[in-house]
């Protein structure tokens, strides 16, 4: 009667029902199976009381967050930028043209796993994402251009790129806390977080996951008071692919039947680029103003060539937009088939510039060792912390990647709440 008392209260059942799983026949398996109903329900009520800090709203910090979040555990995720999305993030400037650029990540490719292509299908379906289609080429050796193929997928968060992140942070389990770089220093039992700037009080979490791999940088103070070792001296050693972005603005359309271009050749008319994409033809991107909203990212031999020596981040953006904004210009009469440019009979005429601005991504994209390809995610549980990234796993720097790090993260962490439930 003890058990069946204990079982009414955990329960919330009638003792009259609990009765019924005690007959003579078969009463330890009935038992058991009641006890693992009490230890499941104990579990869920465990994960609904903790609470998770997140630093990073990128892709993998909003998986991770997701992730959790549908699970009954309540998510604080601090960003320390203006908006969502990491380098899945949207530019929009705030005058009154609101001109919109995905200054990052340009766009996510065939899925690699049937995880994410699950995950990309239930995207599409929900409108959180759409597929950019169009002419797209790829400037080589000797400057020759080529037609990509017309299969290879393409698909573009929409309305804007960071509308992926923004969607899955979405959730009633889920607070956002923007321009908040949140530091964090281990207690005896939990994580408390102070905001870098203003030194307020964050809160206190139970457990604490870094999807921003420069968190465990020796220049930021993130973790430096975090006593977690494991983390911090491997991610370190973890080289970065820098990059420069210019975002441009033209009067009106370059005539160009182009909406994006890969240069992986050296041809020198082509200068720094990389990578151009005419950004006002992506779905949700259009403009019924006449203009066109470009993206050019350098390649990165160039961009290491370019940053060498320069620390000014105002400095590194101003070179970023005149640079890159003069090859393109350079480049136009090439893309067009007009030759070099120089009879004006022939050369297009290029609209004017209404506005261009530069950015510098310092770690575009991660050179991971061998230790954070072989595993999606690391998980230190004596110190309730997990990261992820898209340093981590078979597939770097690409948002694919990032996701199920993201994941792993959220499943290693429930997993080991319920161990240690258990």
């Amino acid at each position: 009667w003890t058990t069946i008392r204990l079982l009414q209260v955990t329960l919330h059942t009638p003792v009259h029902t609990c009765t019924k799983v005690l007959p003579s026949t078969g009463m330890r398996t009935r038992l058991s199976d009641s006890f693992q109903l009490i230890l499941f329900m104990l579990i869920q009520q465990t994960a609904k009381s903790l609470q998770v800090a997140v630093l990073g709203s990128g892709v993998a910090g909003s998986s991770a967050a997701r992730s959790l979040a549908e699970r009954g555990i309540k998510v604080t995720v601090f960003e320390a930028g203006f908006g969502i999305g990491g380098r899945t993030s949207t530019r929009k400037t705030r005058d009154e043209f609101r001109y919109q650029f995905d200054h990052g990540a340009q766009y996510i490719g065939t899925p690699k796993t049937e995880h994410f292509q699950n995950t990309l299908h239930q995207w599409r379906s929900d409108g959180w994402v759409k597929e950019w289609s169009g002419s797209f080429l790829t400037a080589g050796e000797r400057c020759e251009m080529t037609k990509q193929d017309d299969t290879k997928e393409r698909y573009v968060g929409y309305p804007a790129m960071n509308s992926i992140c923004r969607n899955l942070l979405h959730h009633e389990n889920i607070r956002v806390k923007l321009q908040t770089r949140a530091n964090a220093s281990r207690g005896k039992q939990q994580w408390s977080l102070v905001d870098d700037k203003s030194k307020k009080d964050l809160g206190s979490f139970d457990w604490l996951i870094s999807a921003d791999r420069l968190s465990g940088d020796h220049y930021r103070r993130d973790l430096k008071d975090a006593d977690i070792h494991d983390f911090t001296s491997d991610v370190r050693k973890i080289k970065n692919v820098k990059s420069l972005t210019a975002m441009v603005v033209f009067e009106k359309s370059l005539g160009l039947d182009i909406d994006g271009v890969d240069f992986t050749g050296d041809c020198v008319e082509y200068g720094s680029l990389g990578w151009a994409a005419r950004d006002s033809s992506k779905p949700g991107r259009e403009r019924d103003d006449g203009k066109e909203c470009w993206v050019l990212q350098s390649n990165p031999s160039k961009a290491k060539e370019l940053l060498k020596g320069k620390r000014k981040i105002g400095e590194i953006r101003e070179m970023a937009k005149e640079v890159l904004v003069k090859d393109f210009l350079a480049s136009i009469p090439h893309l067009s088939g007009d030759g070099d440019g120089n009879d004006p009979e022939s050369s297009t005429a290029v609209p004017e510039v209404a506005m261009a601005m530069g950015h510098r991504w310092g770690a575009a994209f991660p050179i991971p060792t061998k230790k954070y390809t072989d595993m999606e995610s690391q998980l230190i549980s004596s110190e309730n912390f997990a990261a992820c990234g898209d340093y981590f796993g078979a597939l770097p720097g690409r948002i694919e990647g990032a996701f199920l790090s993201g994941v792993s993260a959220a499943d290693q962490l429930v997993d080991t709440i319920q161990q240690d439930d258990s």
